[in-house]
């Protein structure tokens, strides 16, 4: 998805430059307000249903696409699993 996003904008500073920087690639991604980003929606399979609990996940990384190098720099987790059995549990 991010890979089609870059692919246009990396082969016109090819035409120009030749050879281009991860850098330089994502400041001209960012002043063309190309969206960055990427999300995804999972939907578990109806007779997982019975079970209800919430919860949500969000990781920042950096993903250099040229050497598929991939920093992971913060994950946060959500979960709601409805009355706690054991609050001193929750506490970690």
């Amino acid at each position: 998805m991010l890979v089609e996003r870059l692919i246009p904008i990396k082969e016109k500073l090819q035409e120009q430059m030749g050879s281009v920087k991860w850098s330089t690639l994502i400041l001209q991604a960012q002043s063309q307000a190309v969206n960055l980003s990427a999300s995804s929606c999972y939907v578990p399979h109806f007779s997982s249903m019975q079970y209800l609990n919430y919860g949500a996940a969000v990781s920042e990384v950096e993903v250099n696409l040229l050497t598929r190098e991939t920093t992971i720099l913060q994950s946060d987790i959500l979960y709601d699993c409805g009355q706690s059995l054991n609050p001193a549990v929750d506490l970690g």
